[in-house]
């Protein structure tokens, strides 16, 4: 066994490098004010012009490719955004235990569901546009819970 030999002065550089990180990392980080209402957006409209795009008649075709193109754009700037704003320390929480976890994860999951009923009777169009407007209505709701939650702990 082998032992190195560590400077005092070292050592407490390394102790308070570990102190400031835990405190960074206790530190609540809330989600900007913009936030929620923009992904839930870029997510809504994103959905819910692949599913108009699905409507419109053949013949109309360079709409069609116009409207999924900007659908598409939707999607990737609600994607863009989420991985800058959520992949910040202090923002990724776990989903809590216990009947308020089961209730959280029932309302995320509430509008495939939505969106999986209405496909039956619709089709694809209505399944596209139930997820875009319930899902973006849900990220809404659930990311603006997580928002205040976030500023109260400050």
């Amino acid at each position: 066994m082998s032992v190195h030999d560590i400077a005092p002065e070292d050592a407490l550089a390394s102790l308070r490098t570990a102190q400031r990180a835990r405190a960074a990392a206790r530190r609540p980080n809330p989600l900007p004010a913009w936030y929620p209402a923009t992904a839930a957006g870029l997510f809504g409209a994103g959905f819910a012009g692949i599913g108009l795009s699905v409507l419109l008649p053949e013949r109309l075709w360079i709409a069609t490719a116009l409207l999924r193109l900007a659908a598409a754009l939707l999607l990737v700037g609600h994607v863009v955004v989420s991985h800058r704003v959520e992949h910040r320390p202090g923002i990724v929480a776990a989903l809590p235990r216990g009947a308020a976890g089961l209730r959280a994860a029932a309302l995320q999951l509430l509008p495939p569901a939505a969106a999986g009923a209405l496909a039956l009777p619709f089709g694809l169009p209505g399944f596209l546009l139930t997820l875009g407007l319930a899902g973006g209505l849900t990220h809404f709701l659930l990311l603006r819970r997580r928002r205040a939650a976030g500023a109260g702990a400050e």
